[in-house]
């Protein structure tokens, strides 16, 4: 890890992108909840439709509640977002997404069940956090996980 001198970039930003739904969207996901329950039932799978159940009703709780701040710091020591603090040495590499309308970094970890972090960016300049982040990180291409496109195209 290279040396550079005390710094701080500060920014708040939303944790998530927040989408209003309509009662139609809810009935949509209700109505393909239950379906999917029923036939998990029929199939004999009594467990796996009691938790698709409780699965989509913990996510309609989540998805009505309006995004909170995020408090983002960058310095010498690593990446803070919120209360968890990545040191450098804990990541392998990182990629600014400024394409997205939500730009946002997304963090290569060398955690085994949390591969990719992503941090929102907010109103902070791209330039000065890329400058920064390449004294400590390389700098690779991470696309968005599969899972994660396919959530936000359907509206989650």
């Amino acid at each position: 890890m290279k040396r550079a001198a005390p710094f701080r970039i500060e920014w708040d930003a939303h944790e998530y992108e927040h989408k209003e739904r309509s009662l139609d969207w809810f009935w949509a996901v209700w109505i393909i909840t239950f379906s999917v329950a029923i036939a998990a039932v029929i199939f004999g799978n009594i467990i796996l439709g009691i938790l698709v159940l409780t699965s989509v009703f913990a996510l309609a709780l989540f998805i009505n509640r309006p995004p909170e701040n995020v408090h983002v710091i960058v310095d010498e020591r690593g990446i803070t977002r919120g209360k968890i603090h990545y040191p450098y040495e804990s990541l392998h590499s990182y990629w600014l997404d400024t394409d997205h309308p939500h730009p946002k970094i997304i963090l290569r970890s060398q955690k085994a069940f949390m591969p990719l972090i992503i941090v929102p960016i907010g109103e902070t300049d791209a330039l000065k956090l890329d400058a920064t982040l390449a004294q400590f990180l390389p700098e690779k291409y991470h696309a968005m996980p599969f899972v994660e496109k396919i959530l936000e195209y359907l509206g989650f």
